[in-house]
């Protein structure tokens, strides 16, 4: 089998999906009697050069095109597809985004699938109508999304959670969508559940969208923990954001904000090795992978029961759950890590053996599985 992978972000990795896209080239070595290609316009020269496996797409959106850049792109993806088919007899198309692969739903004679990886869009309803930008971006979203869903052969949701929800909401046959786990690499990540929790408590928040993130409540919840002073390192916003991210602080004196923007995988894990608990208090979270980094570091995880973070959490044995927007409930979480050495250990152990199911051979077994049954059908 051969598969065409299109992802349009792959160099620079910050989120769990485009962690998939740089761990999905490895099919070629695990299962070599099969093949992979990665098509991508994120990716330099230089590293072009190091990865014969990646073509890579031009977009050159004019300005003036620019708001409807992301409709653009399907057209531009569609016609370079085309041109790498006559040279790479491809049997499938993957898009990592499934709206990106829209146009391709529609009129590729091949079969595609579509990834969902949020939901995001399906967040926009008639019911919490705003007219926003925001609102109108994420229903005019969600509108191609439902279109790409019923197109694509296959559509594959990262977990259960959201592949109820994309069944429901846009309403897709039962088989038509399926569940993929993503995964991390174990291999090399050291486990310390023992942290120091010294006089300043290291709070580690990783998320580019830090208001679905709910940093607003974790600065809140942390407020009232008026015994404690904590550092609370925000780790993906860009530099844009800085000044609204100091006003969230403003009137908070136990509280330090350590604001490090974008960061690589690598030192968002140093991080991870070494500081009390990862907290990211999300209102909407189709997964998490970055709770799962978390665990195999040992680092204790507090979070919301929202969305699939649940599934990774396992249901709060490998860590805290609480109500999403409920600043005290975060709080009083918070309150017990820190006061309760033992149960945070024993979450953490629990947390390490529970996410060995997220291994990633088994994730792109299950991977190659999923779009051979798309081929035979």
């Amino acid at each position: 089998m051969k598969i065409l992978f299109c992802t349009n972000a792959f160099e620079n990795i910050t989120n769990g999906p485009v962690r998939f896209a740089n761990i999905v080239p490895e099919i070629n070595t695990l299962f070599p009697q099969h093949e992979i290609r990665v098509l991508t316009e994120d990716i330099s020269e230089q590293r072009l050069k190091q990865l014969p496996y990646v073509n890579k797409v031009s977009l050159n959106i004019p300005r003036l095109l620019k708001p409807v850049g992301q409709i653009l792109r399907w057209f531009i993806y569609y016609r370079q597809i085309k041109k790498i088919e006559e040279w790479y007899d491809f049997d499938v198309v993957v898009f990592i985004n499934s709206f990106n692969g829209t146009w391709a739903s529609l009129v590729s004679p091949k079969p595609t699938v579509g990834m969902i990886n949020d939901e995001k869009n399906m967040l926009a309803t008639w019911e919490n109508a705003e007219f926003t930008p925001l609102w109108l971006k994420r229903f005019t979203f969600q509108q191609f999304e439902k279109l790409s869903a019923a197109k694509h052969r296959l559509v594959i949701a990262n977990s259960e959670f959201l592949k109820q929800r994309l069944i429901n909401t846009y309403h897709l046959p039962e088989a038509k969508v399926r569940r993929l786990y993503k995964c991390i690499p174990l291999e090399g990540l050291k486990f310390n559940p023992q942290r120091a929790f010294g006089s300043t408590i290291n709070v580690l928040f990783v998320k580019a969208d830090y208001l679905v993130g709910n940093l607003p409540v974790l600065v809140q919840a942390l407020q009232k923990i008026t015994e404690y002073q904590f550092r609370l390192t925000v780790v993906g916003p860009e530099p844009s954001f800085k000044r609204h991210l100091r006003s969230l602080f403003a009137g908070v004196f136990n509280v330090t904000l350590d604001y490090v923007g974008p960061q690589p995988q690598e030192r968002v894990f140093e991080y991870m090795s070494t500081y009390d608990i990862f907290c990211v208090p999300s209102y909407t979270e189709a997964f998490g992978v970055a709770n799962i980094e978390a665990l195999a570091h040992g680092i204790s995880v507090i979070s919301t029961s929202v969305g699939g973070i649940p599934e990774v959490l396992d249901n709060g044995k490998n860590g805290w759950l609480v109500e999403s927007g409920n600043s005290q409930a975060l709080a009083d979480a918070v309150t017990e890590c820190i006061e309760m050495p033992e149960l945070r250990i024993q979450k953490a152990e629990n947390g390490l053996s529970f996410i060995q199911k997220f291994s990633k051979d088994e994730m792109l077994r299950n991977f190659v599985e999923m779009l051979e049954s798309v081929i035979r059908k």
